[in-house]
């Protein structure tokens, strides 16, 4: 019974005018769902705010309508609606569990989301044939699905959503045109209503169930291109053993110590890994044909296979020197994840390549490949849970670094012990105090990896952190801490005004004119229309140094006034504040911050050496040995000389 029902999964089904109404009311009820939610953001809705909530009913909204698009073929199935419906109440779960965790602030949310949806995503894509293949198969159990039936729901799934992609995209493609075209004659209506939210999600659920309809009848069609491409990995296949063999000679005679200098190593040796397997694979297809190579190059090709397991060793074993180093972040541990994911699949290529009985050449891909296909999933939708927190891991592992004293909290000025040991609570100082060499600190604690990437549990640790009685009286490493919990994308958005105290005045004892800073103020206010300026800057007194410098650039009545920011993050560049006839204070011009590649023009750079003006065709503004030209929008005010050209003030 499974091989006749994967003799006929190989060929697709025609489906019944039910059935493709019932895909475009599917998607349809999607994208209302999608609509409500959006409102409820939008109008902040009781409710609406709470991350986990959003998650959930994002989740529902995509994740099983179009599973569900993709699979059913009769509109009177039960399996896809029970089998999708119990997978719904699984990924429930695991979408509160992801939701629950992102803290406020769009820039900390997209840190815990965006891994989210790329497992789902692919947990979800590799999950599909087998519920479509059991479905086939018609037993109980999901046991002995056939490997053709699987390999061609997988790439049918593939090509439909590429295909609805494409299809989706030429619509809009088209509804924008026309918006444009309209609005060249006085009939801007169409632009207006094609930008609207209850516009854009019903079209563009109305779009996706048609392209679905579409490619999924057209599914044949889509197969002779698929044929078309996986041909080329034929060719493909003998030229990246070549690759693999040659770079593991190379590695062998040489030694592994040059892959370690750089932080490139396992990315580029698990491409190598995964070109191989997936060409191998496309190779292979679903089994029905052999490979057509001579006896020669089939022996080659297998060799490099057998190398395969050689390169990801070195990715892992990479990857594990980085964390011995540097303690486990999301991304190392993703990088380890997908790093054993491609070694199991090393492996089994390298014993695929092993003599069978019948002689067919990677015949143990059929065993292996869906074995290995539902490890990946387990393993993914794992990794959205509290079975394998890859954030919960992160803190508690450099939480860990911190109380050995490996990383180095206070934000003390180093010393020659790595930090200020004489004067500071932090553990590491602490065991450097003690004369342990050991212990001494490499790098500084990242309070904005905790802050932004690591969700509410690594937001509740910098918080525990500044309640901390060791660090009660560091007051900058408390405005850190301050700094990295706020969100970095709405600091941009709705930057904070700029305060008299966030300015250091420079010569030390110069009295700032109060109609100076008034005229500052109001030119870097939040919302402040002036092209020239641009973006406002973010300083802070503490962290981002922003200086107000009297210097004489040759304009009336003395010396005129340099503002310049931190140079951190958007930043406007350097301003010339002069004095007008009338005794204000205006914009003037602005400074180069950077020329000739001589490196950025930064109020740091002034703390240390003060800049002084030099008389040329363009008046500049010198530091040491670089010149920083003053440009665009020179009054005639700075045309004289300065009392005194190469003085600073």
């Amino acid at each position: 019974m499974a091989d006749t029902a994967g003799a006929v999964a190989t060929e697709p089904r025609a489906m019944d005018r039910a059935v493709q109404w019932l895909i475009v009311v599917i998607a349809e009820l999607a994208a209302v769902l999608l609509l409500v939610l959006h409102e409820g953001i939008d109008r902040q809705w009781p409710g609406f705010a709470d991350p986990g909530l959003r998650m959930l009913v994002y989740t529902l909204a995509i994740a099983p309508p179009l599973m569900l698009a993709l699979a059913i073929e009769r509109a009177g199935e039960r399996f896809s609606f029970i089998a999708i419906g119990l997978l719904a109440m699984l990924l429930a779960a695991v979408a509160v569990h992801t939701g629950s965790d992102c803290p406020p602030g769009s820039w900390a949310s997209r840190a815990v989301s965006m891994p989210y949806w790329t497992s789902l995503t692919i947990a979800l894509f590799v999950l599909l044939p087998f519920l479509q293949a059991w479905r086939d198969a018609g037993t109980r159990l999901p046991i002995g699905l056939p490997y053709s039936g699987l390999y061609h729901h997988a790439w049918d799934n593939a090509l439909a959503l590429a295909a609805t992609v494409a299809f989706v995209a030429a619509a809009w493609a088209v509804l924008w045109l026309w918006a444009a075209l309209f609005a060249l004659v006085g009939i801007p209506e169409f632009r207006e209503l094609f930008a609207q939210p209850r516009f854009v999600y019903p079209v563009t659920g109305l779009i996706t169930g048609f392209g679905l309809v579409m490619s999924r009848a057209q599914s044949g069609a889509l197969r002779a291109v698929l044929r078309l491409c996986l041909s080329l990995a034929r060719a493909l296949l003998p030229l990246v053993m070549l690759l693999a063999l040659l770079f593991l000679a190379v590695v062998t005679l040489k030694g592994p110590d040059a892959l370690w200098q750089t932080r490139r190593a396992a990315s580029l040796l698990l491409w190598l890994v995964l070109f191989g397997v997936v060409l191998a694979n496309g190779v292979y297809q679903d089994g029905g044909a052999e490979a057509r190579y001579p006896r020669w190059l089939r022996r080659f090709v297998s060799a490099g296979l057998l190398s395969l397991p050689a390169h990801a060793a070195l990715a892992i074993w990479a990857i594990c020197l980085r964390v011995g180093q540097y303690g486990w972040t999301p991304d190392r541990l993703t990088a380890l994840l997908v790093a054993v994911i491609l070694a199991l699949h090393a492996l089994l290529m390298a014993w695929a390549v092993l003599p069978t009985r019948d002689g067919r050449w990677l015949a143990r891909l059929s065993t292996g490949n869906p074995l290995l296909a539902a490890m990946v999933v387990a393993l993914l939708l794992a990794s959205q849970s509290p079975l394998l927190d890859f954030r919960a891991l992160t803190v508690a592992s450099q939480l860990e670094r911190l109380t050995r004293g490996e990383l180095r909290l206070s934000a003390a000025t180093p010393e020659t012990c790595g930090i200020d040991a004489t004067a500071d609570t932090d553990p590491a100082a602490t065991a450097c105090r003690d004369g342990n060499p050991a212990a001494r600190p490499v790098e500084r604690f990242d309070l904005h990896l905790f802050g932004n990437q690591l969700g509410v549990q690594g937001r509740q640790a910098l918080e525990r952190l500044k309640r901390d009685p060791r660090y009660a009286g560091d007051t900058r490493l408390i405005a850190e801490i301050d700094d990295a919990l706020r969100d970095q994308y709405a600091s941009l958005e709705k930057p904070r005004a700029l305060a008299a105290d966030d300015l250091r005045v420079l010569p030390a004892g110069t009295a700032l004119p109060a109609s100076l800073f008034e005229s500052i103020a109001a030119d870097l206010k939040p919302g402040a229309p002036n092209d020239a300026i641009g973006s406002r800057p973010d300083c802070h007194p503490a962290l981002r140094i922003c200086v107000l410098m009297a210097i004489d650039l040759g304009g009336p009545d003395g010396a005129e006034w340099l503002f310049v920011p931190s140079g951190t993050g958007f930043s406007p560049p350097p301003l010339v504040y002069g004095k007008t006839s009338d005794g204000s204070w205006q914009l003037m011009a602005w400074v180069a911050e950077s020329y000739n590649s001589v490196g950025a023009f930064t109020a740091n750079a002034l703390l240390d050496q003060a800049p002084t003006a030099a008389a040329s065709r363009w008046w500049a503004l010198r530091v040491g040995d670089k010149s920083f030209p003053i440009i665009d929008g020179r009054p005639a005010s700075l045309d004289r000389r300065p009392a005194t050209p190469s003085a600073g003030p």
